[in-house]
């Protein structure tokens, strides 16, 4: 072959991993890696804040099942990285950062007040699963490869490489590029043996229940927990991440606020797929489950350090959900066939008859009720929409008057991360094209983090369509506030018109202040081909002091159970 750049090289094997799309702000100090993209046919994604980056890496690597890569510039471009991979880090999701440095010789020089310089890989350590520095070009191949076997194995999570602006120019001849699957382990089954105990546990249960976990979603496994969910007939109760493993239109699915109580506390055999069962959802344990002694656990987690950490097992099956999905269903399918437990049409029935009766009992009033807000939304979106969550009392409205009609569902379940929701849609936007509808259901706090990003959605044409609750408070913390010092502290934020700021970026923007408003605003902003905002002015005081299911929140949240 012929001799190539660090940077070029580095293109290439991002290019063998699959990876069609670079998130960078265009820093000259990765040149070599933008130049040699194009040529590979990448698709480049300045964001307008480098974190904002590391969210569109993030997201896009949830509805592709694949890892993703984002780059940023030595110093503050690098430091501007870290909050964005500390929610990857959290939410598990295999993203590749890559860093450039000062040239190699200032690195240890013993000076003060070098430009642009911090000791940028410790600044990751903590937050990722690997993080190396390029020394010289002999090493990119070798740290590259370690990077996405690291970011994929076990639990996943975020890598970091740091190259130096010397090395990343420097020219080698790099030979033949080594295909992933020399380098990496694909999905990975679980023994034959525990999944036929399990399929036999399974069996013999009186009422098993699925606990549908985020990694559904993550490891893009839809097709294949629906064939085992349909098969055992039995109730599915998605975590909070989880929603949308299963549409909850679907006759098995019952949330776990409200009708899904009662099937996790009287199942005698649970089965976790791809879930952690985390604090939302009491570890597993009282009130939401029944104690040890009156129900047997069954888990199907890829990561074996994390089985049993936060409930006791009786069976485990690691391994990937792709690999591991497919052989539960096959050993299963060699049984008798499963009957519905005959509560679960009560149950079922008991959800859909409390959400219409919440949706039923919100005024029509001016300013728009919350729940009601959330409600019209979901009734103006086609039900296949691609739904981004964001922001903290929208969340809970959005869980309570809201309903998941489709499997794609994003949302930062496990670290809350407010900002992430914008980012998240032009991800999704990118992957799924023009045609799909991806909408955005933020609260206006919330969607201050990164409301520049909306730029980037119209320089690369990405109609994502970004619904606001607009309060002009941090809704949550006000009732919080209230209750611990009998007062707010700057909770209420300046009206702000972001229909017209969107218009200013050459957006789409409508405004509503009535619930007939909603419907059609929304179409006229889905006409519009272009990035829009529906800025819905809604009621400060119900969205802060009657937020749905708040003191099953703050149950969990203050960690008495």
């Amino acid at each position: 072959m012929a001799k190539q750049t660090v940077g070029a090289r580095l293109a290439d094997l991002f290019h063998a991993e699959g990876i069609d799309t670079l998130f960078s702000i265009p820093d000259p100090s990765y040149s070599a890696v933008h130049g040699r993209a194009l040529e590979l046919g990448m698709r480049i994604v300045a964001p307008r804040h480098e974190s904002a980056g590391v969210h569109m890496a993030d997201g896009l690597s949830r509805v592709t099942g694949r890892p993703q890569a984002v780059m940023a510039g030595m110093g503050p471009g690098v430091a501007n990285l870290v909050p964005g991979v500390v929610c990857a880090w959290i939410e598990s999701i295999p993203v590749v950062v890559i860093g450039t440095q000062r040239v190699s010789s200032a690195l240890s020089a013993v000076r003060h007040g070098r430009f642009q310089f911090t000791p940028q890989i410790r600044l990751f350590e903590p937050v990722t699963k690997y993080a190396a520095v390029v020394e010289g070009a002999h090493r990119i191949d070798e740290i590259v490869h370690q990077a996405f076997r690291q970011a994929t194995t076990g639990r996943p999570g975020p890598v970091y490489i740091e190259i130096p602006s010397d090395v990343m120019g420097a020219t080698a001849d790099f030979g033949p590029l080594v295909p992933p699957e020399r380098y990496r382990l694909g999905p990975q089954p679980a023994p034959a043996e525990v999944v036929e105990a399990a399929a036999k546990a399974l069996r013999a249960a009186k009422l098993p229940l699925i606990v549908a976990g985020t990694a559904i979603h993550t490891s893009r496994a839809h097709g294949e927990f629906k064939k085992l969910a349909e098969l055992l007939k039995c109730p599915v109760v998605p975590s909070a991440g989880g929603r949308g493993a299963l549409p909850e239109t679907h006759p098995q699915v019952l949330p776990f606020l409200g009708a899904g109580e009662q099937a996790c506390q009287n199942a005698d055999c649970v089965l976790t797929v791809g879930s952690g069962v985390g604090e939302p959802m009491h570890f597993g344990g009282p009130p939401l489950f029944a104690p040890r002694e009156r129900q047997r656990w069954i888990t199907i987690e890829r990561d074996a350090a994390s089985i049993g950490m936060n409930r006791e097992f009786d069976l485990a099956m690691p391994g990937d959900l792709r690999a591991v999905l497919p052989q539960l269903t096959a050993a299963l399918e060699k049984l008798a066939p499963f009957q519905p437990p005959e509560e679960l049409a009560k149950w079922r029935r008991e959800y859909e008859e409390h959400r219409q009766r919440l949706i039923a009992e919100a005024p029509d009033s001016v300013p728009i009720h919350p729940g009601r807000s959330i409600a019209t939304v979901r009734e103006s979106i086609p039900d296949d929409a691609v739904l981004v969550r964001d922001g903290g009392a929208t969340a809970l409205f959005e869980v309570a008057y809201g309903q998941q009609r489709s499997t794609e569902f994003l949302w930062t379940s496990k670290f809350g991360h407010l900002g992430t929701g914008l980012p998240y849609a032009i991800a999704a936007q990118l992957h799924f094209g023009p045609e799909r509808c991806v909408y955005l259901i933020s609260g206006d706090s919330a969607m201050g983090f990164n409301l520049m990003e909306l730029e980037t959605a119209v320089r690369h044409n990405l109609p994502v369509l970004v619904v606001v609750n607009d309060d002009n408070h941090w809704g949550m913390e006000v009732m919080v506030q209230k209750m611990i010092m009998g007062r707010n502290v700057e909770c209420r934020t300046t009206p702000l018109r972001l229909d017209q700021i969107a218009r200013g970026f050459g957006a789409h923007g409508e405004y509503c202040t009535k619930t007939d408003e909603i419907g059609p605003a929304i179409e006229r902003a889905r006409a519009s081909r272009k990035p829009a905002i529906v800025q819905i002015k809604i009621d400060s005081e119900v969205n802060a002091n009657r937020m749905p299911e708040f003191q099953k929140f703050a149950l969990w949240y203050a960690g008495n159970y």
